[in-house]
């Protein structure tokens, strides 16, 4: 325990520039998406108008197979943690696991930017209780993950120009770091289809009444 403890600190005083790094392509993923949702066409704004008033109109009567939805969810959030480990037993990790760093935030800031632009604050509440309980989950696992995946691909290319750099103790520690991400990520599935319904359909029924 003494080891890991000392192996997992020295980990992230020698990482923090990738996290800085993962962080701010997450946080110009959020901002460009934001920006993206105020230049859609107007066609597609009154499309995405009308299936969100659908879906607020029956959000606190809404049923759903949480069962299925949970395996759903748990098998894409288990894809995505599997390719950021394997991306980072490569050489090129960098620009691929930047990519999908920065298209999670896209999205994220693509649908916060549109609910702010197109709903009033009672949708607003809506929509963000059904994305908080996972996402309070999933963005901090996905930037640990990216971090992770980006300093072991590192040390391989490293690895290659110079043959004593070590690369066993540091493929433990990053297959430990990686099998906590890809709890979290499961542990954000378990919310998103059990919890997220049930916060939805009580904030949705306590704003229909108030």
């Amino acid at each position: 325990m003494g080891y890991m403890r000392g192996f997992m600190t020295a980990y992230f005083q020698q990482s923090w520039p990738l996290y800085l790094i993962v962080i701010v392509f997450f946080g110009t993923g959020i901002l460009m998406g934001s920006l993206g949702a105020n230049t859609l066409p107007p066609e597609q704004i009154k499309d995405l108008q009308s299936y969100l008033q659908s879906f607020f109109a029956q959000a606190a009567e809404i049923e759903v197979d949480r069962s299925k939805m949970f395996k759903g969810i748990l098998s894409d959030n288990l894809l995505i943690g599997l390719v950021i480990y394997i991306l980072g037993l490569t050489i090129i990790c960098l620009p691929l696991v930047l990519a999908l760093i920065f298209f999670r935030g896209f999205v994220l800031g693509f649908t916060i930017g549109f609910l702010t632009a197109n709903s009033d604050w009672r949708e607003f509440m809506i929509v963000f209780i059904s994305m908080l309980p996972q996402n309070l989950l999933f963005i901090p696992a996905l930037i640990i993950g990216g971090a992770a995946a980006l300093s072991f691909s590192m040390r391989l290319v490293r690895r290659l120009f110079n043959s004593q750099t070590q690369i066993a103790p540091q493929f433990a520690g990053y297959t430990l770091i990686m099998s906590g991400c890809v709890l979290a990520f499961a542990l954000a599935a378990l919310a998103e289809g059990y919890i997220t319904p049930e916060l939805t359909r009580l904030l949705a029924s306590l704003l229909a009444n108030g």
